[in-house]
Order: structure tokens, then C-alpha cells, then sequence
């Protein structure tokens, strides 16, 4: 009976052990993994100064509102059913208090589904009508087990993905966050047909000038599914003459996630952390924690001396006799 009881506990300690270590090492890589369809919006606003070239005028204190989705096009070559790659359409529209749009950006780029990172070659891939961008570094998020570490983060204006660094841990209405924070130095992303007059000049002769911008970014990330759950941005845009000379003020603010989009990619990290960690963390631990437990039980039972109660000799001596047949 004492064989069969240690050797079913055996049994129980590798079961658990074994089955922690698949949660671990092959559920966790294959079911931890962003989805084909996303369908994420968040909304950010904030205040700036606004230049507006049909007017030629400028306006302060306006109300900008930067409405951003994410969404899947699952019907794309790139794409396989359970494939590691998904191909997502990032639509971004900035309009004032009036309605009037103040900028748009259209995106597609392939995205490795666990590090969240651009996959080339990408057959889709295009930033409003430029089919030959070369997407590099995080898209929308980070990858899943976000570490303390700096990582390459994709900017469309300036198409490149400068670093993003860690700035420190931080807590948002219970959930543990990791800060980040990326610096976009100036940067001239287009140039445009301006009047003179608004770089420096003293006629309305026509120019080439550039379009220049700078940002800091920055972004709050669940650390176990690398969901982003804030975020804000100080942009910096502005007309630089054929000269070099600094001119019009276009775009100058801060932009930051409203309360109810952080509210709402709150509550959704929250879910998703825990089914992460179930797969990640908290489930392989319980389970290999008493997979351990009853693999020793299971060596206690098979391996020490059974406990036997301890006789009076000279009733053991008696008792022998009786069993003998002596009186």
C-alpha cells in the first residue's frame, strides 16, 4: 500500500512539474502572441498653437484632438492563419475644435506578432500613398516580457525608429507600468513651397522650405503583454528657410491620451496580464512548486523505514513462543 501510495505521488510531482514547464516553454510562445485584428482606438488631446496655411494665419490655445485606430488586414499575403506575422493599418487624424483637420497619416506595416517588431519584407507595407517605406524598430506596442531596457520605437513622420528609454516604473490606477520616454531631435521630414515672407524673407516670392519637427514621446507599457496604456506626445513643428533661417510656427503642444482611453487600456491590460502571467509566471511556478512537493512526498513514503510500534521484549518473547507452540 506504502509503494503505491509513493509512487502515485511520484506520478502527481511529474505531472505538475511537466505540465508547468509546457505552460512556460511551449503554451506561453504560442498563445502569448498580438492579434491578426487589433481594433484599438485611443484618443488623445491637448492644446497648441495651430498655423494654418489656407488663411496664412495663426491661432493659440486650440483644442486638438488626435483620434488614432489600429486594425488588422487579415486578407493580406503576409498573412497566415496561426502565422507569426500580422499586417496592421494605423489611421491617425489630428482635427481642431472646429472640425478642421490639422494633420492625417495612413500606415501598413507587417508586425511580428510576439516582439512587436516591423517584419520585412512586407508586401503592404506603405505610409499614405509611399508603397517604399522601410518600417524598422516597435509598432504600436512592445513586445511581450517588456524588459528594463531601451528600445527601437518606429516614428512615420521622420520614418525612422529612434530609441526608446527606459524612464522608470510607475503605477496607473493599480497596474504596474514601465515608463519610456523617446526624444525626436530636429528633423526636417518634407519640404514645401512657402511665401518668403514666412521664413525670413521680406517678399511673398515663392520658396522651397523646410518642414521641420521634434517630439518627446512618451509611453506607459504593461510590462507582460507590452500594451501601451498611456501615452503623450510635445510636438514641435516648423518652417526652415532656404538659408537655414527658423520661420513660421506651424504646430506647437501636447497631446496626451484622455482619461477614458486610459481608463479603457487599463481595464483591458489588466485582463490580458492575467491570462499572460497564467501562461508566463504564476501558473508554471504553482505548478512546478507542487510538482515538487510531491515528488518528495512521494521519495518520503518509497524511501524511509515505515514506523512500527515498539513492543515490550518479553512480551515479544512470549508471543514467539505461543507461535511456536511452547507453553
Amino acid at each position: 500500500m506504502r509503494r503505491a501510495i509513493g509512487l502515485g505521488l511520484l506520478a502527481l510531482g511529474i505531472f505538475g512539474v511537466t505540465l508547468g514547464l509546457l505552460l512556460r516553454f511551449y503554451a506561453y510562445p504560442k498563445l502569448a502572441v498580438a492579434p491578426l485584428d487589433p481594433g484599438v482606438k485611443s484618443i488623445a488631446q491637448g492644446t497648441a498653437t495651430v498655423f494654418y496655411p489656407a488663411t496664412l494665419k495663426t491661432r493659440s490655445d486650440v483644442l486638438l484632438t488626435a483620434t488614432r485606430r489600429v486594425d488588422g488586414k487579415i486578407d493580406s499575403p503576409d498573412v497566415r492563419v496561426n502565422g507569426k506575422v500580422a499586417v496592421w493599418e494605423m489611421g491617425l487624424v489630428t482635427e481642431d475644435d472646429t472640425g478642421a483637420m490639422v494633420d492625417a497619416q495612413d500606415q501598413w506595416v507587417c508586425v511580428d506578432r510576439r516582439t512587436a517588431m516591423a517584419v520585412q519584407p512586407c508586401s503592404d507595407q506603405k505610409i499614405n500613398t509611399d508603397a517604399g517605406v522601410q518600417a524598422t524598430g516597435l509598432q504600436y506596442k512592445f513586445p511581450f516580457n517588456t524588459q528594463k531596457q531601451d528600445y527601437p520605437f518606429f516614428d512615420v513622420l521622420t520614418r525612422t525608429a529612434p530609441m526608446m528609454h527606459f524612464d522608470g516604473e510607475e503605477v496607473i490606477d493599480g497596474l504596474p507600468t514601465y515608463r519610456f520616454v523617446q526624444t525626436i531631435p530636429v528633423t526636417k521630414i518634407a519640404d514645401v513651397d512657402a511665401p518668403s515672407s514666412l521664413v525670413g524673407g521680406t517678399t511673398n516670392d515663392t520658396v522651397t522650405a523646410g518642414r521641420m519637427y521634434e517630439d518627446r514621446r512618451t509611453v506607459w507599457v504593461e510590462p507582460y503583454t507590452g500594451q501601451i496604456v498611456k501615452g503623450q506626445e510635445k510636438v514641435h513643428q516648423f518652417l526652415r528657410g532656404p538659408n537655414g533661417q527658423d520661420g513660421q510656427l506651424l504646430l506647437d503642444g501636447t497631446l496626451a491620451f484622455t482619461a477614458d482611453t486610459v481608463q479603457t487600456s487599463v481595464d483591458k491590460a489588466k485582463s490580458d496580464r492575467a491570462k499572460v502571467r497564467l501562461l508566463y509566471d504564476s501558473g508554471p511556478r504553482l505548478l512546478i512548486g507542487l510538482g515538487v512537493l510531491f515528488l518528495l512526498a512521494g521519495l518520503l513514503v518509497l524511501l524511509l523505514p515505515g514506523g512500527r510500534a515498539n513492543v515490550p521484549s518479553s512480551l515479544s518473547v512470549r508471543h514467539r513462543r505461543e507461535m511456536a507452540g511452547v507453553a
